[in-house]
């Protein structure tokens, strides 16, 4: 049976933030899935109404439908990931964090953003519908994907979703089951969305000793799929 790997994008993303890695790891003979949370690409969900509790639902249902898995999760994915191993850590063989938040009991992630100076307000915009941001796609860019050239910038603009807030804003429930799960992490160097001081902190304060470093922006999953690749096949 091939090993299983799910997949779980950030804010403002979907499945298709994951770029070439989603195909490149099925043709490795891995049997990966990369989900669209409620309210982003293919789910209907109206994203105003979609909560961080819904993140880790849909989450859980994906991973209680097959055997233990990979859970990788990428920027705020990081948040679902966490709450979904709490809620079913039988079903998770290891949580990957690729430039992610990696919470504690009753963080939020906008608490964890507020440790360390970051300027992704600059660059914030009012989505369609109250409860929702947007980001101003090119300036976006210098913070997202500065190591990116004009022409993946442009697809990564292009792949941006309206983003619901509350995931952004409410706490998160974890305890012994996340503790229990093993975890890695991956730190970008060059995040400039993700201070790494942040991602160090966050790190240390959960005690992760696997641990991976990537000289790169926040999307190595498109600019350097090739060397992300290889560190989940080793986990």
């Amino acid at each position: 049976m091939a090993e299983r790997i799910v997949l779980v994008h950030g804010a403002w993303g979907s499945s298709l933030s994951w770029g070439p890695l989603t195909r490149a790891l099925r043709r490795a003979g891995y049997d990966v899935t990369a989900l669209d949370m409620p309210g982003h690409g293919d789910d209907p969900t109206p994203p105003e109404e979609v909560t961080l509790d819904d993140y880790i639902d849909r989450v859980v249902e994906e991973l209680e439908s097959g055997p233990p898995a990979l859970l990788v999760g990428h920027s705020m994915g990081g948040m679902a990931v966490s709450g979904a191993a709490e809620r079913a850590a039988p079903h998770v063989r290891k949580l990957a964090y690729i430039s992610a938040f990696l919470p504690r009991h009753g963080d939020s992630l906008l608490d964890l953003m507020r440790m360390f100076p970051n300027n992704m307000t600059d660059v914030l915009l009012p989505g369609p519908v109250d409860g929702t941001t947007l980001l101003d796609p090119m300036p976006a860019m210098a913070l997202l994907a500065h190591d990116a050239s004009e022409t993946m910038q442009a697809q990564i603009a292009a792949y941006l979703q309206v983003q619901p807030n509350s995931p952004q804003t409410d706490v998160i429930s974890l305890g012994k089951a996340f503790e229990s799960v093993p975890k890695a992490y991956v730190t970008c160097l060059q995040d400039r969305t993700i201070p790494t001081e942040l991602q160090t902190w966050m790190q240390d304060a959960h005690g992760v000793t696997e641990r991976y470093e990537m000289d790169c922006g926040h999307l190595p999953m498109m600019t350097q799929p090739n060397q992300l690749i290889e560190i989940l096949k080793g986990l």
